[in-house]
């Protein structure tokens, strides 16, 4: 099969649901099996090799682009020499989020799924970034907990351009869904593909809904539960790949959220202050470099 072409890698809580759905009911694209696969970022995953990785995609057509989403991507910082190995003509396409709304919604998500103890404030979840970060607690726990250091969107892309040209890079702001025909004309544009038309799809946005069952969430989630340790010590992988294949995880995923929405929590000014001078920096190098402003 065809190596895969596209990766969206983040950041996360930006629309990249919403870009995934769009490019799902495009013609010439094909998406894997399951949403995100994690083959780079996850070293047992990485470990079973491209025809673990190309599994995914087995049912694709040939003449299609091959596509694949995986949030961890952003902040990890094995995958960019991974993926520059695996296919040094990989494209990316990432979507930023003005960062302390971004940032905040990720706390919200943090809390709600089990990451984080809601007496856990929001400037204190910053605070504790930098010791998260230098940890062993595995890129799934970062991409939910460091939600400041994702947001800092020059010094992360600058990292990704030590591996990869800029022109294989399409940035695209969460805003600019505001005018679809413009939005998708550059993806088509930058994949060289045909235009978006004809396409009727019902865009829901990833909105930050009460899950019914933390623990449930934390075990489809988080893959250093015990329980899930447990599991991949015991059960054959043939058996593994089964219930993947069977799609039953994202069905237990789906049942699991609830129609409620989470209550939303506000962020003080102080908050706000505060953040905004975290990412002042980070915000004028973006101008000046890549001139994305917010």
């Amino acid at each position: 099969m065809n190596k895969i072409q596209l990766i969206i890698p983040g950041a996360g809580r930006s629309g990249t649901t919403t870009l995934y759905s769009y490019l799902e009911a495009h013609k010439d694209i094909c998406f894997s099996k399951i949403k995100e696969v994690h083959y780079f970022s996850v070293q047992e995953l990485y470990e079973r090799g491209e025809e673990y990785y190309h599994s995914f995609w087995k049912n694709c057509d040939n003449t299609k682009k091959n596509v694949a989403a995986d949030t961890y991507l952003f902040i990890d910082k094995k995958a960019p020499k991974r993926i520059a190995k695996y296919n040094p003509k990989m494209k990316f396409i990432i979507m930023l989020r003005e960062p302390v709304g971004r940032t905040f919604s990720g706390y919200n998500y943090a809390i709600n799924n089990g990451y984080l103890k809601k007496e856990i404030s929001f400037l204190q979840s910053i605070k504790n970034e930098e010791k998260l970060l230098n940890s062993n607690i595995g890129i799934e726990v970062q991409n939910n907990l460091c939600n400041a250091y994702q947001s800092l969107y020059y010094e992360n892309i600058k990292y990704w351009l030590n591996y990869f040209p800029k022109e294989n890079f399409l940035f695209l702001k969460t805003n600019e869904l505001k005018s679809i025909d413009t939005f998708l004309r550059k993806i088509s544009d930058f994949l060289n593909i045909t235009e978006f038309k004809d396409i009727d799809i019902e865009i829901n946005s990833n909105k930050a809904s009460v899950v019914k069952s933390k623990k449930m969430q934390q075990l489809l989630l988080n893959r250093n539960t015990t329980s899930r340790k447990i599991f991949r010590k015991i059960v054959p992988q043939s058996v593994k790949n089964k219930i993947i294949n069977s799609g039953i995880i994202d069905k237990l995923y789906k049942i699991n959220k609830s129609e409620k929405q989470l209550s939303k929590l506000k962020i003080s000014e102080n908050e706000i202050e505060f953040v905004e001078k975290y990412f002042a920096k980070d915000l004028e190098l973006l101008d000046q470099e890549f001139n994305i402003k917010f």
